[in-house]
């Protein structure tokens, strides 16, 4: 072989190689870092002191390409061919505990709530996305009978900075211009160390609305949605066992209803439980049985959680946090649809900013059904 043949086949060798590494580029970088770096399944992981599996649709529908056709893709799971059947096991009453009976009966047909994880980054630099995000959510709430946006912490990216604030609340003003939003706040609300709250708690869509019970510093609430026939809890950064007493006595006052619970850390990026997730889980999940969903974010990626007690009731939780993915992870938002006949929760995963379903190439990880699971 002359030389000059030498020279063409090398040069056509790492050519060959340089579009295979391109290739390979381009498809890992539609993966967040956590998921680069744990591996496809860690994301999805479940812990359980008896292990219980999270079962996930076999015929999930492809998505259609508008945000108006997540009908198409998201209510068939609600409808499974064997559902399981919606009654709870028994859960034990406290004694301390006022009963509620509820004046007005919860309605049958599905109703949604829209969940916001980690905005920090869209109130810093991108407002645009936020608004976005605002936007779609009042436009698909009549389609999805939603009962609020849920907002679970990081709401700015730094707290001292008023324009973090401002642009925050630009876009959370056009959400309650049509329908109500819900928050608690974050480490980067308040201070990861040094918790002040007096910032976070002078704007308006903190604290609102008056029909919440406020703990005696507002640092976490109970909202009972009677028409929807469930309790929203929510408990903000830095909680300790005077919170957890103060909110498993609110959550004790509305027995007769199934509880979400916000809080900012709850899962790692692997689905272990965090330091504060644990000390959740063991304050509140434990005394308090009738919370059955745990919505957190603060941690990056995509993870679920999910332990059976001792009493056979259930309790799961989903933490997601993909806008540190400054590229691919932009204006992703939950719809949590709720069905009282089945008492499944059907997810689906979105951002009007991109106009693109499912984060995660394994649509599974971002579009599931939770069974019997309020």
């Amino acid at each position: 072989m002359t030389k000059t043949r030498m020279f063409q086949a090398l040069w056509l060798l790492l050519l060959s190689l340089v579009c295979v590494l391109m290739f390979y580029y381009r498809r890992e970088s539609t993966k967040s870092p956590q998921e680069r770096f744990f591996g496809e399944d860690a994301v999805v992981a479940a812990t359980s002191e008896e292990q219980t599996p999270l079962p996930l649709p076999t015929d999930s529908p492809t998505p259609e390409p508008t945000v108006y056709e997540i009908t198409e893709v998201f209510i068939p799971l609600l409808y499974t061919p064997s559902p399981v059947p919606p009654t709870l096991p028994p859960t034990p009453t406290p004694t301390s505990a006022p009963a509620f009976v509820a004046t007005d009966a919860p309605k049958s047909e599905p109703f949604s709530l829209i969940w916001f994880s980690d905005t920090q980054y869209y109130a810093y630099k991108r407002p645009d996305i936020f608004l976005s995000m605002a936007e779609w959510a009042t436009g698909i709430r009549a389609e999805y009978n939603a009962a609020a946006v849920v907002c679970t912490g990081d709401i700015v990216d730094n707290r001292n900075y008023t324009r973090h604030w401002t642009n925050a609340e630009a876009a959370i003003d056009k959400i309650t211009e049509s329908m109500p939003f819900y928050c608690i706040a974050g480490n980067h609300d308040v201070g990861a160390d040094k918790v002040e709250y007096e910032t976070y708690l002078s704007y308006d869509f903190c604290t609102a609305p008056e029909s919440m019970e406020f703990s005696e510093d507002r640092h976490c609430w109970v909202l009972p949605l009677y028409e929807q026939g469930i309790l929203l809890c929510g408990i903000g950064w830095q909680n300790d066992d005077a919170y957890a007493d103060w909110l498993n006595e609110r959550i004790h006052a509305y027995v007769d209803l199934p509880a979400v619970l916000l809080v900012h850390s709850f899962l790692n990026d692997d689905g272990s439980l965090s330091t504060n997730g644990r000390r959740v889980e063991k304050a509140i999940l434990r005394k308090s049985p009738t919370v059955r969903l745990v919505l957190c974010g603060h941690n990056d990626g995509s993870a679920r959680w999910s332990r059976t007690y001792g009493d056979g009731h259930v309790v799961n939780a989903m933490m997601y946090n993909f806008q540190d993915d400054k590229k691919y992870g932009l204006g992703y938002a939950r719809i949590l649809m709720f069905n009282p006949n089945t008492r499944n929760i059907a997810v689906t995963t979105y951002s009007p900013y991109l106009n693109d379903y499912n984060y995660y190439r394994k649509a599974e990880k971002d579009t599931f059904t939770l069974y019997n699971a309020w």
